[in-house]
């Protein structure tokens, strides 16, 4: 008996090592590393349907000069704004007539609608042509980035990018030794056409960066429509895009010289253009303005410019200018951040025509 129970230790022993050579070792405890989060190019609000695809823009083919409009707007009371005012207007926000009258334009002589979008779409109609809203030129996303020196047309890689008007390629490469924007490589791969336009004192230049990579060279003359290159995120870019300039002086290589492109470029058939000018209390007070200008059935904001590092038109000098809007009449609303009325204003937008709208606050406050 007692053979027996040395056995069965000596039995035990040996399946308990047993058993601990099979357990598995628990792993240390790992502190995972986060992976970098890219960011995206924000892609405009607006609808496809909004730019309808048989729109075909404008192409300004002559001197024939443009027609202005000016409204003279009226002040409103403060009051504030409903919830919804923020947001796309249903039938059920429309403001009444005894509120506000719609102003009757005069109008004034204007030229500026001299190019031709630089994004084709003739062969693929999913290109993109139309400016993205969310970033304009002289917007900020409300202080988040740089001051906006141009317009931005949001595109897939290689997407060709064509010429705005005839002209002559006064640079084209690689920003690397040469500056052409705040810095030097900002702009990756840049050409800059000059052109010669009638009526227009100045030089205009036109600017195309970011591009994957370049099909002219310096010296060549360009016609409107030609090949200049591809759409690219060369230089500093957030995704691949067509950032595009409208440059006006001596210089073409100073980008200090911009201008709105939205002003420059012919609308579609059928749409118009918004510009005008804020006036506040204080110059910072009217930079980085919302402003809300809405239809029976949509609604878009656009903001002043933020900065003096960006420059009126010659003939507007407006500090805020709006593009692509359907032919119609739209409501103009400012509000403060609590949501309290400043400004409110029926418009006309005509097909083919800028319409300026003048916007005082500095009473509104008061």
């Amino acid at each position: 008996m007692m053979r027996f129970y040395k056995l069965l230790h000596k039995l035990l022993i040996v399946l308990l090592v047993g058993l601990a050579g099979c357990t598995a070792a628990v792993p240390a405890t790992l502190t995972p590393t986060p992976l970098p989060i890219m960011p995206t190019m924000a892609i405009s609000p607006i609808a496809t349907a909004a730019l309808a695809a048989s729109a075909t823009p404008l192409v300004r083919a002559s001197s024939t000069p443009l027609q202005l409009q000016v409204v003279t707007p009226t002040l409103l009371p403060t009051e504030t704004l409903p919830a919804t005012a923020t947001i796309q207007m249903t039938a059920s926000v429309a403001t009444s007539e005894s509120a506000t009258a719609t102003a009757t334009p005069a109008e004034e002589v204007i030229g500026t609608y001299w190019l031709r979008r630089p994004i084709d779409k003739m062969d693929d109609d999913g290109r993109v042509d139309y400016v993205d809203r969310t970033y304009p030129y002289g917007g900020t996303q409300f202080g988040r980035r740089e001051v906006h020196l141009g317009v931005e047309f949001v595109n897939q890689r290689f997407t060709p990018v064509v010429a705005a008007a005839d002209g002559e390629v006064i640079f084209a490469g690689m920003d690397s030794t040469q500056q052409v924007g705040p810095q030097l490589n900002y702009y990756g791969n840049v050409v800059v056409v000059a052109h010669d336009f009638l009526g227009v004192e100045q030089q205009v230049f036109t600017v195309y960066a970011h591009l994957q990579d370049i099909a002219v060279e310096e010296g060549q003359h360009v016609a409107r429509g030609d090949r200049i290159g591809r759409v690219g995120d060369t230089g500093i870019a957030i995704g691949p895009h067509l950032h595009f300039e409208v440059r006006e002086g001596e210089d073409g290589l100073d980008y200090r010289n911009t201008r709105n492109p939205i002003l420059w470029i012919a609308p579609y058939t059928g749409f118009g253009t918004l510009a005008g000018y804020l006036r506040a209390e204080t110059t910072e007070a009217s930079q980085g303005q919302t402003i809300l200008v809405r239809s029976p059935d949509r609604s878009w904001e656009t903001y002043t410019y933020g900065s003096d590092r960006v420059n009126p038109s010659d003939e507007l000098g407006e500090n805020f200018a709006l593009s692509d809007l359907p032919a119609g009449e739209y409501e103009v609303i400012v509000s403060n951040e609590n949501g309290s009325l400043l400004f409110r204003q029926k418009i006309i937008i005509d097909a083919g025509r800028t319409t300026w709208l003048d916007i005082d606050l500095r009473d509104a406050s008061s």
